[in-house]
């Protein structure tokens, strides 16, 4: 494990989520992203919070990603 990871978090506003069951498709799109450590889901509130290696992907790519499971992201502060 290399000492110089920056894990960084990242909070995403979720436009058009309503239920449990989009969670997975979202979930899906960086589940085979090592960079990524924990995606945590709130449909309740629309939120989806991504803990990322900063050195690996950059937010950028986490919200390209995210938004090919057809859902809008917006980017909100933590």
């Amino acid at each position: 494990m290399n000492m110089s990871e920056k894990t960084q978090r990242i909070l995403f506003r979720i436009i058009g989520m309503y239920c449990i069951s989009c969670k997975p498709i979202v979930e899906k799109q960086l589940r085979d992203e090592r960079a990524v450590k924990r995606i945590d889901i709130d449909y309740m509130t629309d939120s989806v919070i991504v803990e990322f290696d900063s050195s690996l992907i950059t937010t950028e790519e986490i919200k390209n990603r995210l938004e090919k499971s057809g859902y809008k992201f917006v980017r909100t502060a933590p």
